[in-house]
């Protein structure tokens, strides 16, 4: 299956298709679920970087997989509307009235998905999260979003029920929607290659 995969995708393998040198909890969850999440890491032609998500939040394993092993690709985008049965009322509320912020703010064409736990269950329908699990935010913005119109979303934000952590990807890669909004620059961007601190990141590197 061609594709190109993005950071915060939700993979699907084929059956029976494993990464190399997994540990044992890392095997048997890929044998109990079969998904795997995008992450960001430098990779050859033909290979995709992924997560690994054991049981336990501290479970986590970096693989590469085969572009031709992935049957199914997920993106945050596609998962506005909850699915899962057993997601909590307070994650169902807050991921609702987090997409009514966001088109109130950034139209409604903004590009924006769960990720994380939320994302997870509602892709591949395991049940991850729990009453009290934060909901994880993805906003594509390709062009500039000002600190102002940042701030307005991280006030309204932190009235939901449920925590939110936002990340805002940018050409320059992941940057926290409440540090953007506090400093608007120099932010902490998660790229490919690491963490590396810009003073904008809508601006072409140099």
């Amino acid at each position: 299956m061609g594709m190109t995969a993005r950071p915060h995708d939700l993979v699907r393998l084929a059956g029976g298709a494993r990464p190399a040198e997994l540990p044992g909890w890392a095997a048997a969850a890929l044998a109990a679920c079969g998904w795997a999440v995008v992450r960001r890491a430098p990779h050859p032609p033909g290979l995709i970087p992924v997560g690994v998500r054991g049981p336990r939040r501290s479970q986590r394993h970096a693989a590469f997989v085969p572009a031709g092993e992935v049957t199914r690709r997920v993106p945050p985008e596609e998962l506005h509307r909850p699915r899962g049965p057993d997601l909590s009322a307070a994650l169902r509320d807050t991921l609702a009235a987090a997409g009514r912020s966001l088109a109130e703010e950034l139209g409604r064409e903004a590009v924006w998905g769960p990720v994380g736990s939320v994302g997870f269950e509602l892709a591949t329908g395991h049940q991850v999260t729990h009453p009290e699990s934060d909901l994880d935010l993805l906003v594509r913005t390709p062009h500039r979003l000002s600190p102002a119109t940042a701030a307005r979303l991280v006030t309204a934000f932190a009235a939901l029920p449920s925590r939110v952590d936002c990340q805002l990807e940018t050409p320059r890669g992941g940057i926290a929607l409440a540090e953007w909004a506090r400093t608007g620059g120099p932010v902490l961007a998660r790229t490919a290659y690491g963490p590396e601190l810009v003073d904008d990141p809508w601006a072409a590197r140099a």
